[in-house]
């Protein structure tokens, strides 16, 4: 093969490699724009938490709540009581037991289908962003309220498991019942049970001291909406 036909060769394979590594530079400069656009779009968490409002601290809430559920045992044959901790009520217990209050702000907490969604601002080097934590709750005997992080989003884009702790350390403890249950106004009555009601909170079941706890006593005995609504 001649020399000028060997340049030749040469030549087109440059271009061909040129070509190639503009193209993956393309595709990575766009893959980066998509990602800032997700990890800054709008998650889509709907209406502000819903209320009432019991107070402006889990002792607060504890103290308003303990004194519907005495009310309610307090009737002839009372089996049990059901109370709502509200999405603001939520959104007040997430904002006090925040563990990092300086990376995570303007906390609030929604009811969307079976799940808590507990969203606060933050940001991400520069960039300011809401991250969001989806969690089931589970209650274990004797009556621990236990979360579980589902999901995690920044944004629009949901963020893999194990780069979770990396973007939000504070992983199952975005939100705790602790100080409430344990609060003086409930902590004498047994919780018994619990169910997420979408766009209004949490409903709480207890019983009195000497009973026995009911585990299905909350789906049996839902809050008409008009008086969790307050």
């Amino acid at each position: 093969m001649t020399a000028p036909a060997q340049r030749g060769r040469a030549g087109e394979r440059g271009l061909v490699r040129g070509c190639c590594a503009g193209l993956i530079a393309l595709i990575v400069v766009v893959a980066v724009l998509v990602l800032l656009l997700r990890v800054t779009g709008d998650p889509g968490l709907g209406a502000p938490p819903a209320g009432p409002d019991d107070g402006g601290s889990p002792a607060a809430i504890a103290g308003a709540l303990g004194a519907e559920v005495e009310t309610e045992l307090g009737r002839p044959g009372a089996r049990g009581a059901v109370v709502l901790v509200s999405e603001q009520d939520l959104s007040t217990l997430a904002a006090a037991d925040n563990p990092d209050p300086d990376m995570f702000t303007a906390v609030k907490v929604r009811a969307r289908g079976a799940q808590l969604w507990v969203s606060a601002d933050s940001h991400l080097g520069p960039l300011a962003v809401l991250v969001t934590a989806r969690i089931t709750l589970s209650l274990r005997p004797g009556g621990q309220v236990t979360p579980t992080v589902e999901e995690l989003d920044v944004g629009d884009q949901a963020i893999p498991g194990f780069m979770q702790s990396a973007i939000d350390p504070r992983g199952d403890a975005v939100l705790s019942f602790a100080s409430l249950v344990s609060g003086v106004g409930l902590s004498r009555y047994g919780l018994e049970c619990l169910v997420v009601m979408p766009g209004r909170g949490v409903e709480l079941g207890f019983h009195a001291p000497l009973l026995s706890a009911d585990p299905g006593y909350c789906a049996a005995n839902p809050l008409p909406e008009a008086i969790s609504e307050g």
